[in-house]
């Protein structure tokens, strides 16, 4: 059904109206009863039917603004939730950005680690290798030391007793030597055991004993004429001294080894 407006109901009034009046003009001045009645009832009934009209198109404004209203906020949400999803994917795409950065980080951190430790690696093995050949080197030093000591203990027994007796010999007055028995200085001058602290406090003590060369004690010379090393070298020697070891001529880097491979059979740390 048409909805009039308020304009067009007017209209119509005034049509029907009109229309009333022609049919009374027309058919003179006295109408029936009945027309009249039906003409009036047709009246009510167009005015009722525009009542309704406008009832409805009023109703149908109302619902037109609502859904005009509806239609503002969901834009309005729409608006909201697109700017929330924009919002979102960037913060997405800045964190994808960030985590692809860190990971390039992470992977540059991660080799140099591993190069770090492939160094540290490989100078553990070098420091490991030369820590068991220093083991071995003194442990064979030891060895020979012990050997030295060995070769050298009778000979310097017997030295010691040979200087104890010229000392008791020398340190009797002359007028008393004729009363003396004969064999009574050999019972004084073989003692029971080594005497070492008369050894070591003896400034006779030579500095190349049994035929072996004192690296702690020997001049440049000496270590130049007797093992035959060049003066630079000698001079090395003695700047590097004390030397508890022979090997620690080695182990000094003061000759090297195969230097002292061919001098060590001649040569001593012994104090």
């Amino acid at each position: 059904m048409k909805i009039l407006s308020r304009d067009e109901e007017v209209h119509m009034i005034r049509w029907v109206a009109i229309t009333l009046m022609m049919t009374v003009g027309l058919s003179g001045c006295m109408v029936s009863k009945s027309k009249y009645e039906a003409s009036v009832s047709d009246m009510e009934a167009a005015k009722a039917e525009l009542e309704k009209g406008r009832m409805h198109q009023e109703a149908l404004e109302e619902q037109i603004r609502n859904l005009k209203g509806l239609n503002e906020k969901i834009s309005t949400d729409l608006e909201m939730m697109t700017s929330e999803v924009q919002r979102i994917k960037e913060g997405r795409s800045n964190e994808q950005t960030l985590l692809e950065t860190r990971e390039r980080e992470l992977d540059q951190e991660k080799e140099q680690l591993i190069s770090k430790l492939r160094v540290i690696s490989s100078q553990y093995q070098k420091v490991k290798a030369q820590n068991d050949t220093l083991k071995k080197t003194v442990l064979r030093y030891k060895n020979e030391l012990k050997d030295s000591h060995a070769s050298t203990e009778p000979s310097t027994g017997r030295a010691s007793g040979e200087r104890m007796a010229s000392t008791a010999t020398t340190s009797q007055p002359e007028a008393s030597k004729p009363k003396v028995a004969a064999p009574a200085p050999s019972k004084i001058v073989m003692p029971s055991k080594p005497m070492a602290p008369t050894i070591a406090t003896s400034p006779t003590v030579p500095k190349i004993a049994t035929g072996l060369v004192n690296i702690n004690q020997a001049s440049v010379s000496d270590l130049v004429l007797t093992l035959g090393l060049s003066r630079e070298v000698a001079e090395e020697v003695v700047s590097n001294r004390p030397y508890r070891l022979r090997g620690e001529l080695v182990a000094k880097n003061v000759i090297p080894k195969a230097t002292f491979d061919e001098i060590k059979g001649r040569i001593t740390a012994a104090p």
